[in-house]
């Protein structure tokens, strides 16, 4: 699906648009890509929102094996814990950030390949009082899906020292860096 109001002028789906990217900068690229979710379908609460995830601007590309593989492990892990500590009046209530760090390729001369992905969430633990926080980023890259390669989790404040570093400038994704109420 694409987004209108990003090029409101164009209604050929065939048409290449200047504001996104579509279904067939995807296609027969030399790089291997799928479309990999910023907000994963599988984090989304109902049919609805699942299905809004499958908008072009939700995606980036991610290397085909990366996305079917420990990214994918990775954002069902971070759902299973969700899912145990981050409870509100029994409903789900966590802040979830999800990003790319552009690289130096672009998809069809088009669309930015990420050299890395990053996700965090936060949340408050009723039960325990405390806050939760956890992070994970790994390359953009092929990757042997056999060996079940994982991505470790971090601290969020290693993620932010990593984003600082490779953004050049002070990273801060959570007010209070998760760890009391505004």
């Amino acid at each position: 699906m694409v987004e209108p109001q990003l090029d409101p002028a164009v209604d050929d789906m065939t048409v290449p648009y200047a504001n996104q990217a579509i279904s067939e900068d995807y296609m027969n690229n030399s790089y291997k890509m799928s479309r990999g979710h910023l907000f994963p379908s599988g984090h989304a609460s109902d049919n609805v929102t699942a299905e809004s995830t499958f908008t072009l601007t939700n995606v980036v590309p991610q290397k085909f094996t990366f996305n079917g593989g420990s990214w994918n492990r990775m954002e069902k892990e971070i759902s299973d814990i969700m899912n145990k500590h981050c409870y509100d009046n029994n409903n789900v209530l966590a802040h979830v950030l999800t990003g790319a760090i552009p690289g130096k390729d672009k998809l069809n001369g088009k669309v930015n390949i990420p050299s890395h992905m990053w996700m965090a969430f936060c949340c408050y633990n009723s039960t325990g009082h405390s806050y939760v926080s956890q992070a994970y980023w790994a390359p953009n890259v092929d990757e042997d899906i056999e060996k079940g390669k994982t991505i470790i989790t971090k601290s969020l404040q290693e993620l932010q020292e990593f984003l600082s570093q490779q953004l050049g400038k002070k990273v801060q994704l959570f007010n209070n860096n998760c760890t009391k109420k505004a």
